[in-house]
């Protein structure tokens, strides 16, 4: 990131931590099913997201922040899957761009059945 650091502001309470952490859920749900799809994704922001999280956590108790553990691990298991969609998109286009650079090399400099010139031939 370019620029000075920018600080989320902590989340006030569980509450809104709770639902910050099940709108972002959502919102990677969403994102791989548009991946899936082959649409365009945009995780800009995100992390911010989980930046005010943690903050809002910090200034909780411990076992009340503890409460929310699960769904952490659910995050981060969520953030490795569309990680790994991620991974297996950018590699199927990869191959796909190969397969079609190399039809089109193959077309452009494939051989051309072009008749013998005629004149003594040369050994």
């Amino acid at each position: 990131m370019n620029g000075p650091e920018r600080q989320r502001p902590a989340l006030p309470d569980m509450a809104a931590i709770e639902r910050e952490l099940d709108m972002i859920a959502l919102a990677i749900g969403d994102t791989r099913v548009a991946l899936q799809g082959g649409g365009v994704i945009d995780l800009a922001g995100l992390d911010d997201r989980v930046a005010g999280i943690c903050a809002g956590l910090v200034d909780q108790p411990h076992e009340t922040a503890r409460a929310v553990l699960p769904k952490l691990v659910l995050l981060v298991q969520d953030l490795n899957m569309l990680s790994a969609a991620c991974a297996q998109v950018q590699a199927d286009t990869d191959q796909a761009l190969r397969r079609m650079s190399g039809s089109r090399a193959s077309q452009a400099y494939g051989k051309q059945n072009l008749s013998p010139i005629p004149g003594p031939v040369r050994d």
